[in-house]
Protein backbone atom coordinates (compact mmCIF):
# COMPACT_ATOMS: atom_id res chain seq x y z
CA UNK A 1 0.00 0.00 0.00
CA UNK A 2 1.31 3.46 -0.85
CA UNK A 3 1.74 6.19 1.74
CA UNK A 4 -1.02 8.40 0.33
CA UNK A 5 -3.44 5.46 0.39
CA UNK A 6 -2.52 4.69 3.99
CA UNK A 7 -2.90 8.33 5.01
CA UNK A 8 -6.34 8.47 3.39
CA UNK A 9 -7.46 5.19 5.01
CA UNK A 10 -6.24 6.27 8.45
CA UNK A 11 -7.85 9.69 8.04
CA UNK A 12 -11.20 8.15 7.08
CA UNK A 13 -11.20 5.73 10.02
CA UNK A 14 -10.15 8.59 12.31
CA UNK A 15 -13.00 10.72 10.98
CA UNK A 16 -15.54 7.93 11.54
CA UNK A 17 -14.30 7.45 15.12
CA UNK A 18 -14.73 11.16 15.85
CA UNK A 19 -18.17 11.31 14.26
CA UNK A 20 -19.32 8.15 16.06
CA UNK A 21 -19.04 10.15 19.30
CA UNK A 22 -21.41 12.79 17.96
CA UNK A 23 -18.60 15.29 17.45
CA UNK A 24 -18.38 17.34 14.28
CA UNK A 25 -15.22 16.39 12.43
CA UNK A 26 -12.92 19.28 11.53
CA UNK A 27 -10.35 19.24 8.77
CA UNK A 28 -7.07 17.87 10.14
CA UNK A 29 -4.91 18.71 7.13
CA UNK A 30 -1.90 20.67 8.32
CA UNK A 31 -2.88 20.26 11.98
CA UNK A 32 -1.11 18.20 14.62
CA UNK A 33 -3.26 15.09 14.09
CA UNK A 34 -2.81 15.29 10.32
CA UNK A 35 0.95 15.41 10.81
CA UNK A 36 0.81 12.44 13.19
CA UNK A 37 -1.23 10.43 10.66
CA UNK A 38 1.53 11.07 8.10
CA UNK A 39 4.16 9.78 10.57
CA UNK A 40 2.07 6.73 11.42
CA UNK A 41 1.72 5.91 7.71
CA UNK A 42 5.50 6.18 7.30
CA UNK A 43 6.02 3.84 10.25
CA UNK A 44 3.48 1.36 8.85
CA UNK A 45 5.11 1.39 5.40
CA UNK A 46 8.67 0.81 6.40
CA UNK A 47 10.60 -1.80 8.21
CA UNK A 48 10.87 0.30 11.32
CA UNK A 49 14.04 0.15 13.34
CA UNK A 50 11.77 0.52 16.33
CA UNK A 51 9.12 -2.13 16.74
CA UNK A 52 6.69 0.14 18.52
CA UNK A 53 4.88 3.44 18.43
CA UNK A 54 4.21 5.39 21.61
CA UNK A 55 1.55 8.08 21.45
CA UNK A 56 2.31 10.30 24.41
CA UNK A 57 0.67 13.53 25.44
CA UNK A 58 -2.13 15.53 26.84
CA UNK A 59 -5.59 14.23 27.61
CA UNK A 60 -8.05 14.43 24.74
CA UNK A 61 -5.44 15.26 22.09
CA UNK A 62 -6.36 12.41 19.71
CA UNK A 63 -3.95 9.66 20.79
CA UNK A 64 -6.52 6.93 21.33
CA UNK A 65 -8.54 7.93 18.28
CA UNK A 66 -5.43 7.63 16.09
CA UNK A 67 -4.60 4.31 17.71
CA UNK A 68 -8.16 3.11 16.93
CA UNK A 69 -7.63 4.16 13.31
CA UNK A 70 -4.45 2.07 13.13
CA UNK A 71 -6.15 -0.82 14.89
CA UNK A 72 -9.06 -0.71 12.44
CA UNK A 73 -6.72 -0.76 9.48
CA UNK A 74 -4.53 -3.55 10.87
CA UNK A 75 -7.61 -5.67 11.62
CA UNK A 76 -8.29 -5.61 7.89
CA UNK A 77 -4.68 -6.34 6.90
CA UNK A 78 -3.08 -8.58 9.53
CA UNK A 79 -3.81 -10.96 12.35
CA UNK A 80 -3.76 -11.58 15.18
CA UNK A 81 -4.33 -7.95 16.13
CA UNK A 82 -5.34 -7.24 19.70
CA UNK A 83 -6.49 -4.08 21.47
CA UNK A 84 -6.41 -3.92 25.27
CA UNK A 85 -6.39 -1.21 27.91
CA UNK A 86 -3.65 -1.27 30.53
CA UNK A 87 -6.30 -1.86 33.21
CA UNK A 88 -7.69 -4.88 31.33
CA UNK A 89 -4.17 -6.23 30.80
CA UNK A 90 -3.61 -6.03 34.55
CA UNK A 91 -6.92 -7.82 35.20
CA UNK A 92 -6.06 -10.62 32.76
CA UNK A 93 -2.66 -11.05 34.39
CA UNK A 94 -4.31 -11.27 37.80
CA UNK A 95 -6.74 -13.90 36.48
CA UNK A 96 -3.79 -15.87 35.11
CA UNK A 97 -2.14 -15.84 38.55
CA UNK A 98 -5.41 -17.08 40.05
CA UNK A 99 -5.60 -19.88 37.44
CA UNK A 100 -8.72 -18.37 35.88
CA UNK A 101 -9.49 -17.74 32.21
CA UNK A 102 -7.06 -15.15 30.91
CA UNK A 103 -5.89 -13.71 27.60
CA UNK A 104 -2.58 -12.43 28.98
CA UNK A 105 -0.52 -14.94 26.96
CA UNK A 106 -2.36 -13.81 23.79
CA UNK A 107 -1.37 -10.22 24.56
CA UNK A 108 2.28 -11.24 24.90
CA UNK A 109 2.38 -13.02 21.56
CA UNK A 110 -0.03 -11.04 19.36
CA UNK A 111 1.39 -10.12 15.99
CA UNK A 112 0.27 -6.53 16.67
CA UNK A 113 -0.71 -5.29 20.12
CA UNK A 114 -2.50 -2.01 20.80
CA UNK A 115 -2.17 -1.03 24.47
CA UNK A 116 -4.26 1.95 25.54
CA UNK A 117 -3.70 4.16 28.61
CA UNK A 118 -0.30 3.00 29.83
CA UNK A 119 0.02 4.21 33.41
CA UNK A 120 -3.66 3.86 34.32
CA UNK A 121 -3.19 0.33 35.64
CA UNK A 122 -2.24 -0.46 39.26
CA UNK A 123 1.54 -0.45 39.63
CA UNK A 124 1.87 -3.92 41.08
CA UNK A 125 -0.08 -7.13 41.27
CA UNK A 126 0.44 -9.17 44.42
CA UNK A 127 -0.07 -12.87 44.80
CA UNK A 128 0.89 -14.69 47.99
CA UNK A 129 3.29 -11.90 48.94
CA UNK A 130 5.04 -11.78 45.56
CA UNK A 131 4.94 -8.55 43.55
CA UNK A 132 4.36 -8.77 39.80
CA UNK A 133 4.48 -6.01 37.18
CA UNK A 134 2.33 -7.24 34.28
CA UNK A 135 2.78 -4.22 31.99
CA UNK A 136 6.53 -4.24 32.46
CA UNK A 137 6.63 -7.99 31.81
CA UNK A 138 4.61 -7.53 28.62
CA UNK A 139 6.75 -4.68 27.30
CA UNK A 140 9.96 -6.55 28.13
CA UNK A 141 8.73 -9.68 26.34
CA UNK A 142 7.59 -7.75 23.26
CA UNK A 143 10.86 -5.77 23.29
CA UNK A 144 12.90 -9.00 23.32
CA UNK A 145 10.79 -10.50 20.52
CA UNK A 146 10.69 -7.23 18.51
CA UNK A 147 6.90 -7.50 18.22
CA UNK A 148 5.02 -4.43 16.95
CA UNK A 149 3.39 -2.68 19.88
CA UNK A 150 1.38 0.53 19.75
CA UNK A 151 0.83 2.30 23.09
CA UNK A 152 -0.94 5.44 24.29
CA UNK A 153 -0.17 7.28 27.52
CA UNK A 154 -0.90 10.59 29.19
CA UNK A 155 2.18 10.37 31.41
CA UNK A 156 5.38 12.26 30.63
CA UNK A 157 8.86 10.75 30.43
CA UNK A 158 9.76 11.71 34.01
CA UNK A 159 6.62 10.02 35.33
CA UNK A 160 7.27 6.91 33.20
CA UNK A 161 10.77 6.81 34.71
CA UNK A 162 9.39 7.22 38.26
CA UNK A 163 6.70 4.60 37.76
CA UNK A 164 8.50 1.92 35.74
CA UNK A 165 12.17 2.59 36.54
CA UNK A 166 15.31 3.28 34.47
CA UNK A 167 15.50 -0.23 32.95
CA UNK A 168 12.00 0.03 31.49
CA UNK A 169 12.50 3.64 30.41
CA UNK A 170 15.65 2.61 28.57
CA UNK A 171 13.78 -0.17 26.76
CA UNK A 172 10.89 2.17 25.92
CA UNK A 173 13.33 4.67 24.40
CA UNK A 174 14.88 1.97 22.23
CA UNK A 175 11.69 0.11 21.33
CA UNK A 176 9.34 2.96 20.48
CA UNK A 177 9.16 5.76 17.99
CA UNK A 178 7.54 8.42 20.15
CA UNK A 179 4.88 10.75 18.80
CA UNK A 180 4.16 13.53 21.28
CA UNK A 181 0.69 15.08 21.23
CA UNK A 182 0.63 18.60 22.64
CA UNK A 183 -2.71 19.94 21.46
CA UNK A 184 -5.68 21.05 23.51
CA UNK A 185 -8.38 18.53 24.33
CA UNK A 186 -10.85 17.87 21.52
CA UNK A 187 -13.42 17.05 24.20
CA UNK A 188 -14.11 20.69 25.03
Amino acid sequence: MEKDTLVEALSQIYRKAVESRGIEFQDITGKEVGTKIQKVAEWMMGSPVRSGLLFQGTTGSGKTTLMYAMYGLYKQLASPVIYVTADDLYTHFKHQLEKEASRYEEFLRAKYLFLDELGSEPERCQSYGTDYTPVQNLISYRYDQKLPTIVTTNIADDKILDRYGPRMMDRINEMFSILRFKGDSYRK
